[in-house]
């Protein structure tokens, strides 16, 4: 009997899967189980209740893939939408040619992948299909392609985010040795997995820390290590939320901002941002710890300035952190 495959595996074959039982003409459900290691029951719920409502807007009809499933024997159609010949604006070029190259950082080989785009040729067997379609695309565009911009996401080892994304896809817990920065300690925390997803240019795990026994979403390069285990996850949980939602009995600071420090709202949670005529903004956040509110008073420097705060908030806050920082100069 096969191993029940992870999300990711089963996406990979069905990307496999699809054209191969097009050009088929339709095919037995034993033979694609067999040709693509597919489980069978795994291959029959993803046709179904996957590619069934795969198609673009408006979702009509016509516009989803249509698969039949008679005897047996699976029959796939393109909606008439994919027959059609996909003409972009430069622009639209530009932006899908971005996508395809966030795409390939994905997959770990953005260093080779992306840097031989414009130079692989369409016939070379090692590149991967979807660096060949960016190379087309590339040629295609010309100098617009110049619009397109190369994607990373933060510096998470890959071979962490291939320990997690298993094991979110495993359904088993996994131990992280992992640095807390507002906190500015180290710790080892068992951890069932939820989802890995990026977020303003970072890699993000989210699931429920045994340690906290709560929800919580770490950053993954903050991740000293990552251990697999064999254990099942013990908590299921909701995966829409954000990064971070403030409960209601942590201190609050209102603070104003020049106008040059706007990049605060968009790296840091806040419950308020109002901006003032001048391009100055007022914002109120959540405080979790003293130690990241130093960091980021510290880091903004005097053009910063804290207009209302929670009595857990110090009023001499930054003037303390300013004093520690130089006596570890001077010691």
């Amino acid at each position: 009997m096969s191993a029940k495959l992870t999300a990711r595996d089963r996406m990979t074959r069905l990307l496999a899967v699809i054209p191969w039982v097009v050009e088929e003409d339709g095919a037995s459900l034993d033979d694609v189980a067999a040709r693509f290691d597919y489980p069978r029951d795994q291959l029959v719920a993803d046709l179904t209740e996957v590619v069934l409502f795969v198609g673009v807007h408006p979702f009509t009809p016509d516009s989803l893939i249509e698969v039949d499933i008679t005897d047996d024997r699976v029959q796939i159609r393109y909606a008439d939408w994919f027959n059609q010949p996909l003409r972009l604006t430069a622009e639209e070029g530009a932006r899908l040619l971005t996508a395809g190259r966030s795409v390939l950082s994905i997959g770990g080989d953005a260093d080779n992948d992306t840097a031989e785009i414009d130079s692989a040729g369409f016939d070379d067997e090692e590149a991967s299909p979807l660096l060949r379609a960016l190379t087309k695309l590339g040629m295609a565009l010309g100098a617009s392609a110049d619009s397109a911009v190369d994607v990373r996401l933060g510096d998470a080892p890959e071979a962490t985010l291939e320990t997690l994304r298993r094991a979110v896809g495993e359904g088993t817990q996994v131990e992280l040795d992992y640095y807390t920065y507002g906190r500015d300690e180290l710790t080892t925390r068992i951890v069932d997995p939820a989802r890995v997803f990026s977020d303003h240019g970072n890699w993000y795990l989210h699931g429920y820390c045994h340690r906290a026994n709560a929800e919580r979403v770490f950053r993954v390069d903050r991740i000293r290590d990552a251990r697999p285990s064999a254990t099942p996850i013990t908590h299921t949980i909701e995966t829409s939320g954000g990064l971070f939602t403030p409960g209601g009995d942590e201190p609050r600071v209102h603070m104003h901002l020049p106008a040059d420090a706007s990049w605060v709202v968009e790296q840091y949670p806040t419950e308020s941002a109002e901006a003032r005529s001048d391009g100055s903004i007022d914002v109120v956040m959540a405080v979790t710890a003293t130690p990241w509110l130093e960091r980021l008073l510290l880091r903004l420097g005097p053009t910063a300035s804290i207009l209302e705060s929670s009595e857990a908030v110090p009023e001499d806050l930054v003037s303390a952190a300013a004093q520690r920082v130089l006596a570890r100069y001077t010691a």
